[in-house]
């Protein structure tokens, strides 16, 4: 059985200030770091056997944190692209937010939720392909449409991770299945509970 750890990289000033990010490469800030700190012991926990991350610099920067090494980055695990959208609040944008977070329209110039959803999990394909545990450090949109394409969840009903959260899922066969979703330093269930 081979099992993703997906983490969604630590908080940037973006994110401190409500914008949305997209495929804008935006630095970890100092609370971001903190955050990625605390979480390392709950990814150690998992013993990870290998790890791959999305080459923009909050993600990777995540990675090296949790792993104390730089990680192959996968272009496929950048964010999904929220073109016009990038850097604005959803109160600049207005109610569209809401339609885009239930998965009914694509913002101007985004990137469609079909061709991210076909990157996003060939590139899990390959992860999972490397066996064991596999540390996969992404974004919030990257883990949405892994539960979407791995595990069945329709977008209109999985509320954003946090950053610096694991969400885990067991491949095994034909019938992936949801272990963890978006567990945090602060909320996290015993490793005992997480593994059975």
């Amino acid at each position: 059985m081979t099992t993703l750890l997906l983490v969604r990289h630590g908080s940037t000033e973006w994110n401190a200030s409500g914008r949305l990010q997209g495929a804008t490469d935006i630095a970890l800030s100092a609370q971001g770091e903190r955050e990625v700190r605390s979480l390392r012991p709950l990814v150690e926990a998992w013993s990870p056997s290998a790890a791959v991350c999305s080459p923009l610099q909050r993600a990777a920067a995540t990675a090296q944190l949790l792993t104390g090494e730089a990680v192959t980055a996968d272009p496929r695990l950048v964010e999904v692209g929220l073109g016009a959208w990038e850097g604005r609040t959803a109160a600049e944008i207005g109610d569209d937010v809401r339609s885009w977070r239930r998965g009914e329209l694509v913002p101007p110039r985004g990137e469609a939720a079909d061709a991210a959803s076909a990157r996003i999990l060939a590139a899990l394909r390959d992860a999972a392909a490397l066996g064991g545990t596999v540390l996969v450090v992404t974004h919030g949109g990257v883990v949405r449409a892994a539960l979407g394409g791995l595990v069945g969840l329709a977008t209109r009903h999985i509320a954003p991770v946090p950053p610096a959260s694991l969400t885990v899922i067991d491949l095994a066969g034909d019938e992936p299945r949801l272990r963890a979703l978006g567990i945090t330093p602060q909320q996290q269930a015993p490793a005992s509970h997480l593994q059975a």
